[in-house]
């Protein structure tokens, strides 16, 4: 699984990832990806097969729901509760994407909610 993790994911988490043989790109680590739209970042990310890995709920959520009703798939969303996984305490985070992405794809199109 090819994962993107959007500008408000720490750049060292992607190299963590990275570390350990994951293949995972960072929003902050692309100026050709820095300050795009969530629209046109996802967009991004599907032209690539790569997950999108947010915190931005609500915006990802909306995106999903316009690709379900254009009948598009995508390459999946995994959603980051800032509470369970503070930003500041990337070596959590890493773990539970490790754990996830080792899984493989839940299905088609997933939105995932990290434990």
């Amino acid at each position: 699984m090819r994962l993107l993790l959007d500008e408000h994911m720490p750049r060292v988490l992607a190299e963590q990832l990275r570390a350990h043989s994951y293949d995972v790109i960072a929003v902050t680590e692309d100026a050709a990806l820095r300050g795009l739209s969530d629209p046109d970042l996802f967009e991004r990310a599907q032209a690539d097969g790569r997950a999108v890995v947010t915190c931005n709920v609500d915006d990802f959520l909306d995106l999903d729901r316009q690709f379900q009703a254009a009948e598009r798939a995508h390459a999946g969303i995994v959603l980051v509760n800032t509470r369970r996984f503070p930003r500041r305490s990337v070596g959590p985070l890493a773990r539970a994407l490790e754990r996830f992405i080792t899984g493989g794809a839940p299905y088609p199109s997933f939105v995932h909610w990290l434990q």
